[in-house]
């Protein structure tokens, strides 16, 4: 037990100082590739270093959590492969410790990189990214509008379908606005249609308007106002709002929030689930690559370095490529979103576990 302990604390004496070069590095690939991907914009503009420098700052908490499964996987198949050049693996083995109970504390800190990764991803890196989009688009010019045009919006449970020629986020109005009324079975039984309408104390005031009803005989009745409202047309504006925002910039808190207003709403909401899930299975990403790089870590034991650099690069784009089209295929509404988001993790965590059986132990 004791023999068994101290060659655990001596694989994790080797594996920290990998992994932390490994971040560095992972990490400084992926700023460089930002910064040269606006330098050309930067310089037009005549942005000073100071400020494009606090870009990069700002950008490095989102560049760790995308680097540590990466870094994760490099770190443990190169110390596994060192140990294995070095004959020092089969020694190990020698012993009677097995590859499972061998590479038990990488597993260990595996998990606990999981857990950490998805609060580092809501608590620090998405805020420090919402800042760094917000920064990036004032130092180049650029501006996100929420307002919206040929707007569509499901109300009420079903009860109302809203339609809008313009919506302008700065004023909270509406132009060219038709408000359909239906009952339980989906049959029209009001209309409204107003030149304007203006959000006012939770409520919309419409300008000109024209509105029909059905009275007792099943006859279509007009009346016609200068101006018009109805408590029970109190739809938040957010509703008519531009929905093609950025999804990463939103917690797993919001995106549920979010989904389950675009549901309320009528509006297409897959892409929003979809993104919530690929989320939460994401940070499961650590521990599937632990379990991914034991297996084939000593399975070389030349040029090792350059072998681990290798697999592990080859291993990462396998995943986001299947992760890239299981979620082209999720956000369409192809396959269910769920299935889009983990069905990559789950097929990687099964590859890991055939490999792990092939193992050299």
């Amino acid at each position: 037990m004791r023999k068994a302990t101290q060659l655990r604390l001596y694989l994790v004496a080797g594996f920290l100082p990998s992994f932390l070069m490994a971040m560095a590095f992972f990490v400084f690939i992926l700023e460089l590739v930002e910064l040269f991907g606006n330098l050309w914009k930067y310089l037009s503009l005549n942005v000073p270093m100071s400020a494009v420098a606090k870009v990069l700052l700002l950008y490095a908490p989102t560049c760790i959590s995308w680097a540590l499964p990466l870094s994760l996987l490099f770190a443990v198949s190169y110390t596994l492969g060192s140990l294995y050049a070095r004959n020092e693996l089969v020694a190990v083995f020698g012993t009677g410790v097995s590859l499972a109970s061998f590479t038990l504390p990488l597993i260990a800190i595996a998990a606990l990189l999981s857990i950490a990764g998805y609060f580092w991803s809501d608590l620090v890196a998405l805020p420090a990214y919402r800042e760094k989009t917000s920064l990036t688009q004032k130092l180049l010019g650029q501006s996100t509008s929420l307002s919206n045009a040929d707007v569509t919006v499901l109300a009420g449970k079903g009860s109302f379908v809203w339609h809008a020629a313009w919506y302008d986020e700065a004023a909270k109005s509406l132009t060219d606005v038709s408000v359909i009324g239906r009952d339980k079975e989906g049959s029209p039984v009001s209309r409204i249609e107003a030149s304007s309408a203006r959000f006012k104390d939770g409520m919309w005031l419409f300008s000109r308007v024209r509105r029909f009803a059905l009275d007792d005989k099943g006859n279509w009745t007009e009346t016609d106002y200068g101006s018009y409202s109805d408590p029970s047309l109190a739809e938040d504006p957010a509703s008519f709002r531009n929905q093609n925002l950025d999804l990463g910039q939103l917690s797993v808190a919001d995106l549920a929030q979010r989904a389950k207003f675009q549901k309320a709403a009528g509006l297409p909401w897959t892409a929003t689930v979809a993104e919530r899930n690929r989320r939460m299975a994401f940070s499961f990403a650590p521990l599937v690559v632990a379990l991914l790089s034991t297996s084939i870590g000593g399975r070389y034991r030349k040029n090792v370095l350059l072998m681990s650099l290798l697999v592990s690069l080859v291993i990462a784009t396998a995943y986001y490529i299947f992760q890239m089209i299981a979620m082209l295929f999720a956000r369409t509404g192809l396959v269910d979103p769920a299935i889009g988001a983990w069905s990559p993790l789950i097929v990687f965590a099964a590859l890991s576990a055939l490999l792990y059986r092939m193992a050299r132990t």
